[in-house]
């Protein structure tokens, strides 16, 4: 589900005085009351429709809950639709914010109460273990500073939210990849992750986005790309390893139809990476990416290839062979077909910096 809170205040960036804010420039009182007065009409009518497809969404599962066991289920109902009024009572006090007979007092206390609903829907949701929910409560916690306008509270509060999508992709039971995709565009925009930090990969529905890997993103040969703490620049080297030809007995040997193909070389790369993160990370290459592994809920990690909190390494990394082609490939008239293989959702918490 997306968050399109995020998308909407990101998108302010794009007038003059929030720009100047971002920027570290003074701005007048007369320029702000313009953009002022659009965080207001963001925060009501996109949280609106934001929570209106929430409440379709808990609406299905009402209808299934009552096929499963409609007692159980309206009790589990409850803190959602508190969620929602938490919500609705924020975007109340949102409301009168524009009034022209207020006085600068009057407003301040105004949107200090709508964030105190937004912070009790914040509660609620984290009592719910809902990240998507807490992500959105966020959100509108930080629309509320932009109004005042505070950028550091703002940074603070959207780096929180994407901090807790970031922990539910790499460690959750769900992939909340296009609610992270809103929130780090907004993250992006008013400065509290950098320009390098791209989007992910959107994965199809119960598989990972790429092999082997939770959270991944593209990551083009010679540029520097970020994501979730961790920053890689990657160059291909050209001393590739070439795959040993497998010798052949005098044996009888019975042939068929199956297709043959000659062992390509194995990729290599040189990896500069700066570990942001407060815990070890340690790399390995596979056939198409760089895998990024953090520790497991064990505390566990591979030897290899360490990287610890706070430093740079470079690492040259070799791909592991290519699986055998009669497992992946066959010949559909010209040229060799490639049979993409889908791959399920891993439990453990690995990053993906998918090569071109």
């Amino acid at each position: 589900m997306a968050i399109e809170l995020a998308i909407a205040l990101g998108a302010l960036v794009a007038r003059t005085a929030v720009a100047q804010l971002v920027a570290g420039q003074a701005m007048d009182n007369a320029a702000w009351a313009g953009a002022a007065s659009q965080v207001v009409d963001v925060l009501v009518s996109t949280a609106t429709r934001q929570e209106s497809g929430l409440q379709q969404l808990g609406q299905g599962f009402e209808v299934l809950g009552r096929k499963i066991d409609a007692v159980g289920k309206q009790v589990g109902d409850i803190p959602g639709r508190e969620f929602e009024e938490y919500m609705a009572a924020g975007r109340r006090y949102v409301r009168d914010l524009p009034d022209t007979w207020r006085s600068a007092r009057d407003r301040r206390g105004l949107i200090q109460d709508a964030r105190r609903e937004f912070v009790h829907a914040y509660g609620i949701a984290e009592h719910m273990r809902s990240p998507h929910r807490q992500a959105l409560a966020d959100v509108a916690i930080a629309g509320c500073w932009l109004w005042v306008p505070s950028l550091p509270d703002v940074r603070k509060t959207i780096g929180a939210a994407r901090q807790i999508l970031e922990t539910e992709l790499l460690r959750g039971s769900t992939l909340p990849t296009k609610s992270y995709a809103d929130v780090l565009y907004l993250c992006r925009s008013y400065g509290e992750q950098p320009r390098t930090a791209v989007d992910p990969i959107l994965p199809a529905p119960g598989q990972a986005p790429t092999p082997f890997a939770r959270l991944a993103v593209r990551a083009p040969y010679g540029s520097w790309v970020t994501c979730a703490g961790i920053d890689v620049r990657i160059d291909a080297l050209t001393d590739a390893v070439e795959e040993p030809i497998p010798i052949r007995s005098s044996a009888l040997v019975i042939r068929s139809n199956a297709l043959e193909v000659a062992p390509a070389p194995r990729r290599r790369v040189r990896v500069q990476v700066r570990n942001n993160r407060a815990e070890w990370i340690a790399l390995r290459l596979s056939s198409h990416a760089v895998l990024a592994n953090l520790p497991t809920t064990a505390n566990t990690l591979q030897a290899t290839n360490r990287v610890r909190p706070g430093t740079t390494e470079t690492l040259d990394l070799t791909a592991p062979p290519s699986p055998s082609p009669s497992a992946s490939a066959y010949r559909i008239g010209s040229p060799l077909i490639i049979s993409p293989l889908l791959t399920a959702v891993p439990k453990a918490p690995v990053i993906g910096f998918v090569l071109d």
